[in-house]
């Protein structure tokens, strides 16, 4: 395919790097020499100094022979207006990053065809809804929806109550799955002989109904009843929206006076306290040891860890930070947070999954395990080699598992005996090493 990407920042290297990668022609613009220069010398990609939202470097990129265009500036008008342009002009589908709080509410995490955008995203609502997720489970450290929020993949960490026994002997709910663990650094797709260790994470995937059931299997904790919030910026605003509904008591705190007081008038139900969520004198003061979960969700990656780090060091049992540089987030783990949550990689999942739609009849891709694994949603098609086979006859790449089928709007965990049907959205785990098989299994004969 033949992508632009238009901005450097952190997102865009990002993107840029990646899709060099799964072998893209990819052109990579910006109005920064220095940003410019930095792709030049790390991506084997085509670069072009200049204002992503003007005709004449569009133009110049050749969005009109684009397939894609990813707008992800730290600029959302820019975006707006770049892809927008970039669709008038002939580029075949585009996506724009939109994240300020005027665009929060409109989109809710993800709109299409916005304003003539085919895709526009807020990854920080989108991060916010996730870490919302996470609040309700019962222990889990990160939640995925899938096919519309009929299917759910959730990362616990291995307690000793599972450990030490074979998959093949545990009794899970109906309905759910071990999808995965990681040890060591490396992700596996389990067989029914192996055994789980006290150190592993863990992937459960099922229906909602029945995974929080699962997840007790593997943690003791509960939901959040009383939720701290350090920052009341679109994330803290997201993340209040998605737990309230539940019956959660939220408070936010919140460094500059003039939001405080808006987000006391604009939300009654919400406790709002003016202060800095590094103030550990302050934090005592409004006994932070009594919440169940803190998370910290400022855009200062500074911030959020050493707010993160005061909490749990007060005795706040389940700590959460945003971090905008995401490879740092094996560092916040290292250091004690529970969840590490990046708006990039929400971000670049969206905009992967457009990449990769030529390919297979991508729905969604997630990425797990820091990128050593993806979940994908994927249509089964006539005349493709997945369609009609039972699951236990069929080749499924080592390092890949079908883990749920959605056929006509009922979610499936599905068996040895099961075969795809045409029309099914079909949800795979797959290592990165067997991608290549599973896109196999789903491309469509051409006879």
């Amino acid at each position: 395919m033949y992508i632009v990407v238009i901005g450097l920042g952190e997102l865009g290297k990002h993107l840029t790097g990646t899709l060099q990668l799964d072998r893209h022609d990819v052109v990579a613009v910006d109005n920064d020499p220095a940003a410019v220069q930095y792709a030049e010398e790390h991506f084997d990609v085509g670069t072009l100094l200049g204002y992503g939202a003007s005709q004449e470097t569009l133009d110049r990129a050749g969005v009109k022979n684009a397939d894609l265009v990813a707008a992800v500036s730290n600029n959302d008008e820019v975006n707006l207006i770049a892809a927008l342009a970039a669709k008038q002009l002939g580029a075949k589908r585009v996506i724009a990053r939109a994240q300020g709080n005027e665009w929060a509410t409109w989109t809710e995490g993800i709109h299409h065809g916005l304003l003539g955008v085919d895709v526009v995203i807020n990854p920080r609502v989108l991060v916010g809804r996730e870490l919302g997720r996470v609040a309700r489970s019962h222990g889990a450290v990160d939640v995925i929806d899938l096919a519309e929020a009929s299917i759910e993949l959730v990362q616990m960490r291995m307690g000793s109550r599972m450990a030490n026994r074979a998959l093949s002997k545990m009794t899970l709910p109906n309905d759910t799955l071990v999808a995965g663990y990681v040890r060591d650094g490396e992700f596996v797709v389990p067989g029914g002989a192996d055994v789980l260790l006290p150190d592993d994470t863990v992937y459960l995937i099922g229906k909602p109904e029945s995974i929080l059931e699962a997840e007790d299997l593997f943690s003791t904790q509960r939901e959040a009843r009383r939720l701290m919030i350090v920052g009341g910026g679109v994330v803290g605003q997201a993340m209040a929206r998605e737990v309230l509904p539940h019956g959660t008591h939220v408070t936010i705190l919140e460094r500059d006076p003039q939001v405080a007081r808006e987000l006391a008038e604009q939300h009654p139900d919400i406790r709002i306290v003016q202060g800095d969520g590094t103030d550990q004198e302050l934090l005592e003061e409004i006994e932070v040891d009594t919440y169940d979960m803190c998370a910290c969700v400022t855009q200062e990656d500074e911030v959020n860890l050493m707010a993160a780090l005061i909490a749990k060091r007060a005795g706040v049992p389940k700590t959460a930070a945003v971090v905008q540089r995401a490879d740092y987030a094996p560092i916040y783990r290292q250091l004690g947070i529970d969840v590490v949550v990046s708006p990039r990689t929400v971000a670049s999942d969206h905009v992967l999954r457009l990449a990769r739609a030529d390919a297979m009849q991508v729905h969604a891709i997630h990425a797990m395990s820091e990128g050593k694994a993806e979940v994908c949603e994927l249509l089964a098609q006539a005349k493709s080699p997945v369609v009609g086979v039972p699951l236990r006859r069929l080749h499924v790449p080592k390092g890949a598992l079908f883990a749920a089928v959605v056929r006509r709007g009922e979610a499936i965990i599905p068996r040895g005996d099961d075969a795809i049907e045409v029309g099914d959205r079909v949800i795979v785990v797959t290592t990165i090493a067997a991608r290549n098989g599973v896109e196999r299994l789903f491309r469509v004969r051409r006879i």
